[in-house]
């Protein structure tokens, strides 16, 4: 079974790296929070907002602090493991 994570690094003016995942259902299209901030980054009205996310992390960012942001794209797969009996 294979599992979709979206991984999105926010990259801070202060230096700092925030990283922040999702699952998503395919791997080749974006998850909705992570377009919406994506969005919001290139608002001019926005720049002095922040932006939430929510999930079982919540996560605010305030937009004018963000200096770039990137999304890797991850395939998590479960191992199977070949049960076989030992030879007597």
């Amino acid at each position: 079974m294979e599992e979709y994570i979206q991984q999105l690094n926010i990259y801070l003016k202060g230096g700092q790296v925030l990283s922040v995942n999702f699952r998503v259902e395919k791997a080749d299209k974006l998850n909705t929070q992570i377009d919406a901030f994506f969005k919001a980054l290139g608002d001019k009205d926005s720049s002095g907002k922040n932006f939430l996310f929510q999930g079982q992390r919540p996560v605010i960012v305030r937009l004018s602090d963000v200096s770039a942001a990137d999304v890797v794209s991850l395939v998590r797969k479960e191992k199977v493991e070949n049960k076989a009996e030992p030879s007597a």
